[in-house]
């Protein structure tokens, strides 16, 4: 039950530039834009095309400089996989596996949902991401 009360918690995981959070966390420090993705389910059933459009928002937001916290509900599946995916993206010298585990290290209640982690690759197979980056082949 939410009561009005925030804590003000979130997890920095790149440069300074990018960070997670729950929705009891959301008080986030000025300057930064949250991206809520509390609409996709935290399983399978998501669109691709719609978090393929999360994924593409966080990455031209870093792209032109803006800090970014990507928000959930409780700060461990969703907003750390859709994180890591734009991670992947703007560092693609890095393999999934690497970003993911940068993120564990970072936010330790980071919890990978592989159902949802599937689709999120898929989206970013259709961004245009190498599949070298994603899969163990």
């Amino acid at each position: 039950m939410f009561t009005g009360e925030c804590f003000e918690v979130m997890f920095e995981l790149w440069k300074d530039r990018l960070a997670t959070c729950s929705l009891l966390e959301s008080c986030t420090p000025e300057g930064w834009i949250i991206v809520d993705v509390r609409d996709l389910i935290d399983g399978k059933g998501n669109d691709v095309e719609k978090v393929k459009m999360k994924i593409i928002l966080i990455s031209n937001l870093l792209s032109v400089g803006q800090k970014v916290v990507v928000r959930c509900i409780a700060g461990m599946s969703r907003s750390n996989t859709i994180a890591c995916a734009a991670m992947v993206c703007m560092i693609p010298t890095h393999d999934w596996t690497y970003h993911w585990e940068k993120i564990q290290k970072k936010c330790p209640r980071a919890f990978a949902n592989l159902e949802f982690t599937d689709t999120v690759k898929k989206a970013l197979l259709e961004i245009g991401v190498e599949r070298r980056l994603l899969y163990y082949e």
